[in-house]
């Protein structure tokens, strides 16, 4: 049974917090940077003006047991993804190694991260310590130059079963792109996967109580809640039940991105037809939003044999503005 973290954890340090994982960022493994394979190049899609976030669920990352066979491959391949991409801030699901993803930030210059289970974040440790450390875990990458980590925390504990012990990871942010400061708030979650009728309710349990907390917590913050949802914003991926998320999708203070992309019958996986990686802002977010960006960045046709020494999923993007509402080019 997991237990909330102590006194000490609550007592979290942002001066610490901010320095979040900052590792050596010179390449490791010699004058190649430790690639196993040929360097994969990835066109960008951030740009300079714009708020770039992503998300990214990483399959088993450094799990020798599961996922692509070979850690190096997985792990260069990942690098170039996110180096070429050129996005400002990274929320990363199914992350196993933590050492494996000190490497993958190390060999991103300009870079920092954690992982959910640092004792940075509050509540972290308790939460996402299981299996001897091979939990899999969510995250945060982002460009040390746009973001400062202004305090981190797991959130909806008793909503732990629901998530599938893998309650959300909330980190508050300080952004500054082209002369202007805000602050934003980035929720970073992975929800119960399966298409049966005990994951659905458990994806509709989780949902409603991230709704709840939304709503209580945030009534004018930039709010984005990103990563692999698990199921669909139309219909769910069990017997066309409704979405677990239609509680989102039906309240006019929130706008999924990605629903565009459902809509459009975009997947976000190599194997399956549904959208179930999604972005979603409030309506303080959603109006910076720059219309048309959000996609599903295809990198297998960079990426050699993706779905096999990578992913099972794609990554997912989307572009705002930290004035007003724009439109993609």
């Amino acid at each position: 049974m997991k237990v909330p973290a102590n006194s000490v954890a609550l007592a979290l340090s942002l001066a610490a917090l901010a320095a979040c994982r900052v590792v050596d960022e010179r390449p490791h493994g010699g004058p190649d940077g430790g690639r196993s394979g040929p360097v994969v190049s990835v066109p960008p899609r951030g740009t300079a003006t714009t708020l770039d976030i992503a998300s990214w669920n990483l399959e088993w990352f450094g799990d020798t047991a599961h996922g692509p066979s070979v850690e190096a491959l997985q792990l260069s391949n990942a690098r170039d993804v996110i180096a070429g991409t050129d996005f400002d801030i990274w929320g990363l699901e199914e992350i196993v190694s933590t050492p494996q993803f000190d490497s993958l930030v190390g060999q991103l210059p300009g870079y920092a991260g954690f992982l959910a289970n640092d004792s940075l974040v509050v509540n972290g440790a308790a939460f996402y310590s299981d299996f001897d450390n091979l939990e899999q875990k969510v995250g945060l990458l982002y460009k040390t130059s746009v973001v400062t980590v202004l305090g981190a925390s797991v959130i909806l504990l008793q909503s732990n079963f629901d998530f599938a012990g893998r309650p959300p990871l909330e980190i508050k942010l300080r952004t500054s792109l082209g002369g202007s400061t805000q602050d934003i708030v980035v929720i970073v979650m992975h929800s119960k996967c399966c298409s049966d009728m005990a994951s659905y309710q458990r994806r509709v349990n989780a949902s409603s109580a991230l709704k709840a907390y939304v709503d209580a917590t945030y009534s004018t913050q930039k709010v984005w809640v990103i990563g692999d949802w698990n199921d669909d914003v139309d219909i769910s991926i069990f017997d066309e039940q409704p979405s677990p998320y239609a509680n989102f999708v039906t309240d006019g203070r929130y706008t999924v991105q990605t629903q565009a992309l459902t809509n459009a019958h975009v997947a976000s996986t190599v194997s399956f037809s549904d959208m179930i990686d999604h972005h979603m802002n409030n309506n303080e977010a959603a109006a910076t939003y720059v219309a048309g960006s959000v996609e599903v960045y295809r990198v297998d046709a960079f990426v050699a044999n993706y779905g096999s020494t990578t992913s099972d999923h794609f990554p997912v993007l989307s572009r705002y503005t930290l004035g007003p509402a724009a439109t993609a080019p």
